[in-house]
């Protein structure tokens, strides 16, 4: 699958898939976009309006999702795609205000090797876009096979 980011970085899922998260960064000059097409997660980074320097697509079974625990102020969420020992952590979230407020979405890519980070990217303020809470990777996930422990926070 070949993408090319457009003005918006949502265009760059095919159609009939979800965007997962989606946002510009480094102040609009690149853009990150992941996607959800049936049992495969794509994940595509790189200069706004140009062919991503990465694209990735995996099984929803090979990609780790860590969901909200349910505590806390921020309701959040992370998946990590893995390419060649290399983990892209992609998060979410939102600050709850109370019963019907919410602040902007937040996100963002950690990409770390060996343990150690390599780059942290923070999401453009007010680019972010989602599948929203809870994001579609869980039930994909479960669709799978796949059962989430939440005493050990793993999938099985």
């Amino acid at each position: 699958m070949s993408l090319t980011f457009g003005a918006n970085p949502a265009a760059a899922c095919p159609v009939g898939a979800e965007t997962l998260v989606s946002c510009t960064l480094k102040k609009g000059r690149k853009a990150l976009q992941t996607c959800l097409q049936g049992h495969q997660v794509s994940y595509a980074f790189g200069a706004k309006g140009a062919t991503p320097d990465l694209q990735l697509s995996r099984h929803v079974s090979e990609v780790d999702l860590q969901p909200w625990p349910g505590i806390g102020r921020s309701i959040w969420e992370e998946f990590t795609v893995e390419n060649q020992g290399v983990l892209y952590l992609v998060h979410y979230g939102f600050e709850r205000m109370g019963e019907e407020v919410q602040s902007p979405l937040y996100g963002g890519v950690t990409v770390v090797q060996n343990g150690k980070t390599l780059a942290q990217l923070d999401c453009d303020v007010g680019s972010v876009t989602s599948a929203g809470y809870p994001l579609p990777l869980f039930a994909a996930k479960e669709a799978v096979g796949q059962t989430y422990a939440h005493e050990s926070q793993s999938w099985h």
